[in-house]
């Protein structure tokens, strides 16, 4: 077993010891590229990403952002309107409302491929986590015989938001084994098919965490931050399947009931 499980470490322990992954992303945008460039330094905040704009020329795509890792291997492609659509631009209605289901998610490849870059975000930024657990919850309707653990802070955060409500009525209501994470604060009626982790911990109350599990390893994910001031977050988010499965049994050890 792992050392990182062991009794007095927390979930934090997994975001200091994350493998550094380096990513490139450039923006090709042959209209304004660089007020791009600022908005997404500003989303991804992250040492290990280079964000920079890129030489419009026939042999590049256009409008188009691209990752690729430390060795320049192109990782995938997506185009701006896109990520516009998802964290730039969105309306957060979107989320708040719920106007968007569990099978409409459809999180772009360039965000998805920042997977084990560790990251920091602030205030209206954190969309980039709501889009990440939203897919890592879409995964989690889309399998079979699957866990999926969400930690909250506190419970009653499940109904702060429509959308988050209607999300997990839907995966409660499924095959999904659902374990839900949180200080029980404000609670209220919580979604019926579900198992609560209420234990009074520190980092319960300051970890927001969506892991999938239990399934094909194509439909593993994790998402996996810790707060660090008002509105501030640091963590990562992985589709590695031993990985998840390593957080996973930590929650199932460390939160059993």
């Amino acid at each position: 077993m792992d050392n990182r499980m062991c009794d007095g470490v927390t979930i934090s322990a997994f975001i200091d010891t994350v493998s550094l992954a380096r990513r490139t992303l450039t923006v090709f945008n042959d209209d304004e590229p660089e007020p791009l460039v600022r908005m997404l330094k500003r989303m991804v905040d992250s040492p290990a990403v280079d964000v920079r704009a890129g030489e419009v020329s026939a042999e590049t795509p256009r409008n188009a952002v691209v990752v690729e890792d430390a060795d320049g291997t192109e990782l995938a492609v997506s185009s701006i309107s896109e990520i516009s659509a998802c964290v730039l631009l969105v309306n957060s209605d979107l989320y708040v409302t719920g106007t968007r289901s569990l099978d409409e998610v459809d999180t772009p490849g360039a965000l998805l491929h920042l997977d084990e870059v560790p990251f920091t975000v602030t205030g209206k930024r954190k969309m980039l986590l709501i889009e990440l657990s939203r897919y890592i919850e879409s995964l989690g309707w889309q399998s079979d015989n699957n866990t999926l653990h969400a930690g909250f802070q506190y419970l009653s955060r499940i109904d702060d938001e429509r959308g988050t409500r209607r999300v997990y009525d839907r995966l409660a209501d499924s095959d999904t084994d659902l374990h839900l994470y949180g200080l029980p604060d404000r609670v209220s009626e919580l979604p019926g098919n579900s198992t609560i982790h209420t234990e009074p911990r520190d980092e319960l109350r300051e970890s927001w965490f969506v892991v999938n599990t239990d399934c094909t390893a194509e439909m593993k994910g994790v998402l996996l931050a810790e707060r660090t001031g008002r509105s501030q977050w640091r963590g990562y988010w992985s589709f590695d399947a031993d990985h998840v499965d390593e957080i996973s049994a930590y929650l199932q050890n460390r939160y059993s009931t």
